[in-house]
């Protein structure tokens, strides 16, 4: 495929080829049928042999490899595109702090939709100072560059998450609001049916009593709320057993009731596994090396990484948090129209009060 693409003709062809016209094709592509050698065996591996983090995955992850580079790396990614590229790139910015010459630009949604339409400056100031040996001021100031979404402010750190970033604790309190305080104890429930069972569920019960998802929101903001850094989730549910997947999106919502979707997090309950000695408040880091069975009826604590993100929820919206087990359907909660398999049967689950949203707050000067 490089050696067509390279050909003259094709090249001159392809020439006023940009994003839309990438999608279009690509559209086309994946409903393409795929041969069952090797796709197939590929296919069956990854979601159904090797559903733990086991030696299969190990051959295919170049993570560990990173730490061995040490040529300059720029890296860079839109804020918006939470369900691929974004949480790789903290991953990769991670991997590589030993390397020197790592710098990170964290783009408003559209800023780096592809990597041909954006960031022209940065990538020719970058290779001139590298490959030419021209002081063109990419490497002057901290390493990491971001916008806040919601803003026209472009911000600078030396370290993620950024030093003027504070966890603030949100409780899940139990009357459906994220507040600092905890109120008077108490739970929330949600019942997952997935459609086969849903659809088995006889008519005459009408609809059901419980709600397939959960929602907590913040009271409406006096000011400006900025979001910076990286975000937790930590869970206590009763759940009635079984493996199942806990789906938190973080949204914004207006005034008129319009909703922006910011960031999210996945878990699936049996990779719950922490590794504490490589976890911080924020972001705990998940080995998914074994499965751990979900007692029935039993208080669990979950911690739910959720992908860093750098947004101000504007004074007049509130801050809202969705849980549920499952994102798909025409209202479901997503980013970017993503949706995830569905993981597990049927369950009823039980949210405590003392479940808490870890929630990065910039100080703003």
């Amino acid at each position: 495929m490089r050696h067509v693409l390279n050909t003259a003709p094709v090249h001159r062809r392809m020439a006023h080829v940009n994003g839309e016209a990438a999608v279009a094709v690509l559209r086309r592509l994946i409903h393409a049928q795929a041969p069952a050698e090797p796709f197939g065996r590929l296919w069956q591996e990854a979601t159904v042999e090797h559903r733990v983090r086991d030696g299969f995955w190990d051959e295919r992850d170049l993570t560990e490899r990173l730490r061995d580079i040490d040529i300059p790396v720029y890296l860079g990614c839109d804020l918006e595109n939470v369900p691929l590229h974004l949480p790789s790139t903290f991953k990769v910015w991670k991997a590589l702090r030993d390397n020197a010459h790592v710098r990170m630009s964290l783009l408003p949604p559209g800023g780096l939709s592809w990597p041909w339409e954006s960031l022209h400056v940065e990538a020719l100031a970058w290779y001139d100072q590298w490959l030419k040996g021209v002081d063109t001021g990419i490497l002057d100031g901290p390493p990491i560059r971001y916008q806040v979404v919601g803003t026209d402010q472009w911000r600078t750190a030396d370290t993620w998450p950024p030093a003027d970033s504070e966890l603030r604790p949100l409780a899940l309190r139990a009357d459906g609001t994220l507040a600092t305080d905890e109120g008077d104890p108490g739970v929330r429930e949600l019942l997952h049916l997935p459609s086969d069972e849903l659809s088995a569920r006889p008519a005459t019960l009408g609809p059901s009593p419980l709600p397939d998802r959960l929602s907590w929101q913040t009271p409406t903001l006096i000011e400006p709320l900025d979001v910076v850094g990286d975000v937790e989730l930590r869970l206590d549910a009763t759940t009635s057993g079984g493996d199942l997947a806990f789906i938190a999106v973080l949204q914004d919502v207006g005034p008129d009731g319009a909703m922006v979707p910011v960031t999210a997090g996945w878990l699936s309950a049996e990779l719950r596994e922490v590794d504490e000695a490589g976890s911080v408040d924020g972001a705990p880091e998940l080995p998914c090396r074994r499965a751990l069975p979900v007692p029935a009826g039993e208080p669990v604590s979950y911690r739910i990484p959720i992908v860093p993100t750098a947004y101000r929820v504007a004074a007049g919206h509130r801050l809202r948090l969705v849980l549920t087990h499952d994102d798909r359907g025409e209202d479901g909660p997503t980013i970017l129209g993503f949706t995830h398999a569905p993981v597990g049967g049927a369950s009823h689950t039980v949210v405590r009060s003392s479940s808490r949203l870890l929630l990065p707050v910039l100080h703003r000067g």
